[in-house]
């Protein structure tokens, strides 16, 4: 009985890492080979005036075998706005997006940030 605890508790003790949360980016960065960027909406399809709007997000990395893509919203650790298993796509945002919001493409499989941006001025002023 006791091998059995002492097995769980070491168990616990490797699963549960205490890393702490990866911070944005300081400046917008893509790797070799990879292309991520937001297109903003047209100012003439603004449903309201202001600094929040919506734009089409389109990433692109070079193939591989198994490919686990995040976008990640603020930071690496942050909200996932999109998993996906496509080398190349495309998704638009909803009326959410407001300058400076950081967008980051992360390889999930690797947990490494490939890319990164922030979203520009608004087209609804």
């Amino acid at each position: 009985m006791r091998i059995l605890i002492l097995a769980a508790l070491l168990l616990s003790t490797a699963c549960s890492r205490n890393e702490a949360p990866q911070a944005a980016p300081s400046e917008a960065f893509h790797r070799d080979g990879v292309s991520f960027e937001l297109q903003p909406q047209s100012a003439d399809s603004c449903k309201a005036r202001g600094q929040a709007y919506r734009g089409t997000v389109r990433w692109q990395v070079p193939a591989a075998e198994k490919i686990d893509l995040e976008l990640r919203l603020r930071a690496p650790g942050g909200q996932v706005f999109l998993g996906t298993n496509k080398a190349e796509g495309s998704q638009e945002t909803g009326d959410w997006v407001e300058p400076g919001l950081w967008f980051l493409l992360v390889d999930h499989r690797k947990g490494e940030t490939v890319a990164a941006f922030q979203a520009g001025p608004s087209p609804c002023q």
